[in-house]
């Protein structure tokens, strides 16, 4: 054999041994990074997930509990998102410590429904301009535009139209109102007590005789409810901000054999015991709002692919009384989850 022959055996041999030894892989091919953060985004499926984190105000609220389901159930729908929710714990310093932890996992998306305005407007404004990263604010507003896209109902309309049921009611009849309030500085409250009051303040016969905060809690409500009706030997009518707070007020009132003479409004209607309490006649009517969580994740996609969106999206409310409650009662499910 030749050593030019012997030469060439010897490459052969060594690379089989490279081969058999240590796999000598090829190199893969580098993969697509994930879109920059704030930036136009593609529109193609990413290489990994899109992540979106959302921070809710409380997970122990019934209405907030549907929220959550409903958005978890509407991103399952989507393979290439992952949804990280994190509890505010009804705390403002908490919820900002939620927005921090997204900010600092460098999330493709943020959607924050906040306690209050003015505790989480920096934060979120943090997010948005700091960080590039698209914000949805969904249910309860902040006090500066700074995010991508605002989602709710409209909590002025829902006020105003609790006040003229009220009017409809009680017609010209003298009556003594209770009105029990949800979280001083959210914008929910803000506003279903501005358009309540609007209409109220229209018609001498109606008066306003005792308004505290409940904090959207049935318990804290039950209690106010007990103090305006030790203050007040009449109360012809209570209007809460959220369903939780009208029960808490009918077992107070309950409670000092009172509801009978008294008519309730409530908000929310995704509680079973809230339109059947409405069905029953304890309540006078309540309002579908909707929990904007199906829609967050649809609008958070669009946003994510780089389309444009709305900077507000507006979704439709239903007042229910007892003409029509028992087209949204669900005997079998506690909680009415859209999706």
């Amino acid at each position: 054999m030749t050593y030019r022959l012997m030469a060439i055996s010897l490459l052969f041999a060594l690379a089989a041994m490279c081969v058999v030894l240590t796999g000598c892989p090829p190199k893969q091919a580098t993969q697509p990074t994930a879109p920059a953060q704030g930036s136009a985004a593609p529109t193609t499926q990413p290489a990994e997930k899109w992540v979106i984190g959302f921070s809710n105000a409380t997970f122990e609220d019934p209405w907030r509990q549907v929220m959550n389901e409903g958005m978890k159930r509407e991103a399952a729908k989507h393979p290439e998102i992952e949804l990280k929710l994190l509890d505010g714990q009804n705390s403002n310093d908490k919820q900002i410590e939620t927005v921090k932890s997204f900010i600092q996992q460098k999330v493709d998306l943020i959607i924050i429904s906040p306690r209050e305005a003015d505790a989480l407007t920096g934060i979120v404004k943090e997010a948005f301009e700091t960080h590039k990263i698209p914000v949805i604010v969904v249910d309860r507003n902040i006090k500066e535009p700074t995010y991508t896209c605002f989602i709710g109902g409209n909590n002025l309309k829902i006020g105003e139209s609790a006040g003229n049921l009220v009017v409809k009611h009680f017609g010209t009849k003298p009556a003594t109102l209770v009105e029990i309030e949800g979280i001083k500085d959210a914008t929910a409250t803000i506003d279903r007590k501005k358009g309540f009051e609007s209409v109220i303040a229209k018609h001498p016969n109606l008066k306003i005789v005792f308004d505290q905060p409940g904090d959207y809690k049935r318990a804290p409500a039950q209690e106010a409810m007990s103090a305006a009706l030790q203050a007040n030997s009449k109360v012809d009518c209570v209007y809460a901000h959220n369903d939780e707070m009208a029960l808490g007020a009918y077992q107070a009132a309950q409670e000092k054999g009172r509801e009978k003479k008294m008519v309730i409004i409530g908000i929310d209607a995704v509680q079973r015991e809230a339109i059947k309490a409405v069905m029953d006649g304890k309540m006078l009517a309540t309002y579908f709002y909707p929990t904007c969580g199906p829609e967050a994740i649809q609008t958070a996609l669009k946003i994510l692919k780089g389309e444009t969106v709305p900077k507000s999206i507006e979704l439709a409310t239903t007042e229910i009384t007892k003409d029509n409650a028992s087209q949204y009662y669900d005997a079998n499910n506690p909680l009415v989850i859209p999706g």
